[in-house]
């Protein structure tokens, strides 16, 4: 076919030309070759460095950590320079704890040991009183004691731990007032009784 074929404009001829043109060829390793190629682009770009490797984002975090670690330095230095000095946390529990002074303990130890007596004179009178529980009443008021002496030694336990707290002592006076209470029901139920 020569190129006057070509400007006579005959469609044929063309399509003739074209037909003449096509070649085919076996070619198995071409869409091999193309997966290969795509397999190493997506492991190039996942082996790429992130920015903080590269020299330039190394600077900019050891810039960022100096401007932190200075920044903290500086906000610890003002904290504790202007920070009102606290006592520590043991000598505030102790002066909590401490409610009483010395001349207030030993005053009380006075009048507590007077109280002790007089509820001792009290447990002498009842004491033939209660051996001989004739009723329940009896019976139930001698266990109420009982109880009311495990809370004495209990309480004084603690006392002896701190002496100072008043909250201790308050308690255990009512346990003793509770007690010359009892005492004073057993004289008048038994005294009813006879």
């Amino acid at each position: 076919m020569t190129p006057q074929d070509f400007n006579r404009g005959d469609d044929e001829s063309l399509s003739a030309a074209a037909r003449s043109l096509h070649e085919e060829w076996d070619s198995p390793n071409l869409w091999p070759s193309i997966a290969a190629r795509l397999r190493e682009e997506e492991r190039a770009s996942t082996l790429r460095r992130p920015w903080y490797a590269t020299s330039a984002g190394m600077w900019r975090l050891a810039a960022a950590a100096a401007v932190l670690i200075t920044l903290s330095s500086a906000t610890w230095i003002m904290w504790t320079r202007f920070e009102p000095k606290k006592p520590s946390s043991s000598t505030a529990a102790a002066s909590d704890e401490r409610l009483l002074t010395d001349d207030a303990v030993a005053e009380i130890d006075r009048a507590e040991a007077q109280y002790v007596r007089a509820i001792d004179e009290l447990t002498k009178l009842a004491r033939p009183k209660l051996d001989k529980a004739d009723s329940p009443l009896i019976v139930n008021l001698r266990e109420r004691l009982m109880t009311i002496d495990a809370a004495i030694d209990e309480y004084r336990m603690e006392i002896d731990r701190n002496r100072f707290n008043a909250h201790l002592r308050q308690q255990l006076l009512w346990i003793y007032q509770e007690k010359r209470r009892t005492l004073e029901q057993v004289q008048e139920s038994n005294g009813h009784a006879s």
